[in-house]
């Protein structure tokens, strides 16, 4: 053969086989596992450091995360990155942050401590279908996705791509290739009984592993010749290993997943190349692991190196593929409107009035995001989402306002007991019902009844007078029949005399203002009748009817990132009342009270925590009777002491607490976290503010271990005060607040 013919045969041979490269198409297939699916980083990083190019994605859950958002051209780099920094647990936690809370959706805390409460709508009973609504779940995607937020078909994206979610009506798996790229992500991601399912196209869809966790049949039909098929799926759990109601439910989701992988399975060709990284002792829960999840992703495609390096591409090549990236910019668009999508009794003004988004000004995201959220915490929403949009050639905004299906009245059931283990114990068994939403202006009307030692009924109606709800007022008439003990200074004995049993009922006409999203103010007019009688078996102590009216003030801050077990924030309440006789009052006097609590935390886990606290209450030109008087003693109200039995005029109490959280964080939100502490307190009670005198105070202290429960916070600790009083305590319920120490 002469030169020049083989020179040509050459060259064709070589034509031929770059043709053949460029043709084949590889496909990746990426299985759901939660937060085992951080492996799948793992093996991408791999493939890209073999400069192997990936033309197609299918993934399910975890695999549909990690997949949407390497589809729009994210690096492996910056994969991993996102996957070390993403805050998992904020996406599997609802509620907004509580110092972020509208004041009167805080105030509804301390009626009672419970993390379970039910929901109205239409007088019936409602249930979510998740313990989670993923509304920041879906923010957090849509803040990684913004780069194709306006792509509607997925073959449009770097990469095409395919979520799996799951049909739970037919048990049928539902492929997304078109639409909100987000929601796709999002629906695929939604493990039945944590994640609300989600409603798209006639559907009522949930986690893709259900029907089709392996989507091996998707990535086919997606136009590739070769699939490289990762599997972190769930094992099976062993007997030993299912010791619980949650153990059987992961089962039974396994069983399923593990069937369908199975089958998908059997589906891989000759040329597809299968990874199954080791991931036991890595959960499904396990996002505290990513690092030993990633690593072992990436080192099993590593271990197939030999197999894989037949998908590399040279340099040149790779180079053109990284290059052809579209350029991830930070521009964002101006906005030309905003709209609102709302199906609520909510005014669509007063959700505008809560976003600060200018028209005309280029969008900001992340203000955007706290207004989100500040309109999520008014509660009345399932979800509160945005999107970019175009109308009439023109961008701009539209806010997708979802109410709650299951209802926005909230109904809460509640118990407290304190019992010393001394043979004196108290217990109140209550409930509360709040029916929100009554007009556009987000009126409501609360209502609280309570059995016990403590007899407590009383309604009022909170209503905003403008959009904003800076302004409100608030009618309110209660009922409350409580002990006050015969042991203090009033009586000038350390031994008990006797009890009564106050009685008052109050009407009482507020307006106020809310200032900023922590503090509110109020001033209001009153009326209150009462008597009081003695308790059984107590003689000589007196009994009497009273009368009181007046003017009263308000006002409360408070920032606490949880009420009963605060690792940072403030706490303020202050009450003041001024009795009038023009007003019906039998005697002019003034009472005020002032509670003031700040939290603080240290360490790499923020486990260790310092809570100063105090309390401090006086009755001025009042008469010794015990309608005026204030109560202390009880588990952090003088330990050592019973419950409230001290009382006098004039109290002072302050409190230094440190408590260790014991238990690691959950990424389920009815997690019970375990705790131990210890308090040191100074307090004591005096007939008159001329008595009142610092060497007086008494000490305190004790030693405690807590449990931040569904049904509320529960303490088995020890008390002592003095040199030799002392108790032992159980309490449901969280003892240094309590509905003794407010006013109403």
């Amino acid at each position: 053969m002469s030169k020049p013919r083989k020179s040509l045969l050459v060259g064709l041979l070589l034509l031929v086989s770059v043709c053949n490269a460029e043709e084949e198409r590889i496909g990746l297939v990426l299985s759901g596992g939660g937060a085992r699916g951080v492996a799948h980083v793992g093996v991408i990083q791999a493939l890209e450091e073999m400069q192997i190019p990936v033309h197609a994605i299918a993934g399910t859950s975890m695999g549909a995360l990690v997949g949407g958002l390497y589809a729009t051209g994210i690096s492996a780099a910056e994969l991993r990155e996102i996957v070390s920094q993403m805050d998992w647990e904020e996406a599997f936690l609802d509620r907004p942050d509580r110092a972020d809370l509208p004041v009167i959706r805080k105030q509804d805390d301390y009626d009672y401590p419970v993390k379970i409460h039910f929901t109205m709508k239409g007088g019936k009973l409602g249930f979510p279908l998740g313990v989670v609504q993923g509304q920041r779940a879906t923010l957090l995607i849509k803040d990684l996705m913004v780069q194709a937020e306006t792509i509607k078909d997925f073959d449009e994206l770097f990469i095409p791509f395919r979520s799996v979610a799951s049909d739970i009506e037919t048990g049928e798996p539902y492929v997304f290739s078109e639409g909100d790229i987000v929601l796709a992500m999002r629906t695929s991601m939604s493990l039945p009984a944590i994640f609300a399912p989600v409603e798209h196209d006639g559907r009522l869809l949930v986690d893709g592993g259900i029907a089709n966790n392996l989507p091996v049949d998707v990535a086919r039909t997606m136009g590739v010749d070769k699939l490289i098929v990762v599997d972190i799926g769930t094992p099976m759990a062993t007997r030993d290993e299912i010791t619980s109601v949650l153990a059987v439910t992961g089962q039974m989701i396994n069983m399923l997943t593990r069937r369908n992988t199975e089958v998908q399975l059997q589906n891989l060709g000759d040329n597809d190349l299968l990874v199954t990284p080791d991931m036991q002792g890595v959960g499904t829960l396990d996002f505290d692991k990513y690092q030993d999840a990633y690593d072992r992703g990436y080192a099993a495609a590593i271990e197939l190196t030999g197999q894989l390096d037949a998908l590399s591409v040279g340099d040149k090549e790779w180079a053109a593929y990284v290059a052809s990236r579209p350029e991830r910019t930070a521009s964002e668009p101006l906005v030309g409107f905003i709209e609102v999508e709302n199906n609520s009794v909510i005014s669509d003004e007063l959700v505008l009035a809560r976003v600060r988004q200018q028209i005309g000004q280029l969008l900001d995201r992340d203000q955007l995001a706290e207004d989100i959220g500040a309109i999520y915490a008014l509660d009345y929403f399932e979800s509160v989402d945005y999107e970019v949009v175009t109308m009439d050639g023109g961008t701009g905004l539209l806010l997708k306002l979802v109410e709650k299906t299951w209802g926005t009245d909230n109904l809460k059931f509640g118990l407290n007991l304190v019992n010393d283990m001394d043979g004196d114990s108290q217990f109140n068994i209550g409930v509360s019902y709040r029916q929100k939403g009554l007009n556009r202006l987000g009126a409501e009307w609360a209502m609280r009844a309570q059995l016990g030692n403590t007899i407590l009924l009383d309604t009022s109606f909170y209503q905003p007078i403008d959009i904003k709800s800076r302004f409100f007022v608030i009618p309110y008439i209660g009922y409350t029949d409580y002990d006050v003990f015969g042991l203090g200074p009033e009586q000038a004995t350390d031994t008990p005399v006797g009890s009564w049993r106050v009685r008052r009922g109050r009407m009482e006409l507020e307006g106020g203002v809310n200032l900023f999203r922590n503090s509110q103010l109020r001033l209001g007019v009153f009326r209150a009748l009462g008597d009081y009688r003695v308790g059984i078996g107590t003689e000589d102590l007196g009994e009497s009817d009273f009368d009181e009216g007046g003017v009263s003030a308000t006002y409360a801050y408070d920032s606490l990132d949880s009420a009963f077990f605060p690792t940072r924030g403030g706490f303020l309440y202050a009450d003041y009342d001024r009795n009038l006789t023009g007003f019906g009052s039998d005697e002019d006097f003034d009472s005020w009270e002032l509670q003031l609590l700040g939290a603080m935390s240290f360490g790499a886990s923020k486990a260790n925590t310092v809570i100063l606290s105090g309390r401090t209450a006086q009755t001025i030109h009042a008469s010794a009777e015990p309608q005026n008087f204030n109560l202390l003693g009880g588990l952090f109200n003088m330990s050592g002491f019973a419950q409230n039995q001290l009382s006098g005029r004039q109290l002072l109490f302050g409190m230094v607490q440190y408590q260790r959280r014991l238990t690691g964080q959950s990424f389920i939100p009815l997690s019970a976290p375990v705790y131990a502490g210890i308090s040191l307190e100074q307090g004591n009670l005096w007939a008159s503010r001329s008595d009142i005198a610092f060497d007086d105070l008494r000490g305190a202290g004790s030693i405690y271990l807590a449990v931040d429960s569904p049904i509320g916070p529960i303490y088995f600790a020890y008390g002592r005060a003095g040199g030799s009083v002392q108790s032992i305590y159980l309490s449901l319920g969280w003892p240094f607040y309590n509905q003794n120490n407010f006013r109403r």
